[in-house]
């Protein structure tokens, strides 16, 4: 049993010194490399919007017919026939305030 662990401790130190011999050949070398490793990110990209071009249009014309317009004809007020009314020195036939005998154009309306 005694040769058994000789063996065992024997192969022990064979392995720990091939990870020393290892370690060593690795730290030999005479360049350094130094990488700092970033992460895409998770998820879709924001969707690119593009505007669309104005789009010009120019509007059918619209006719539309005016709506008939009625008018009641007008009423026409005029005096009557002046013959006969008022006629002597006592009345007023122009209707201007002062008596046909006192009148001296009986017949104008304007004179005064």
């Amino acid at each position: 049993m005694n040769r058994f662990s000789t063996a065992k401790t024997l192969a022990a130190a064979a392995v720990a010194f091939g990870a020393l011999a290892a370690t060593s050949a690795a730290h030999a070398r005479s360049d350094v490399h130094f990488s700092i490793g970033l992460s895409a990110p998770i998820g879709y990209a924001a969707p690119v919007y593009v505007q669309p071009q104005p789009v010009y249009v120019q509007p059918q014309p619209v006719y539309v017919q005016p709506a008939p317009v009625y008018l009641q004809p007008r009423a026409v007020y005029y005096e009557g026939h002046r013959h006969g009314h008022r006629r002597g020195p006592w009345g007023d036939a122009d209707r201007d305030g002062v008596p046909n005998r006192y009148d001296h154009a009986p017949h104008n309306p304007y004179r005064r």
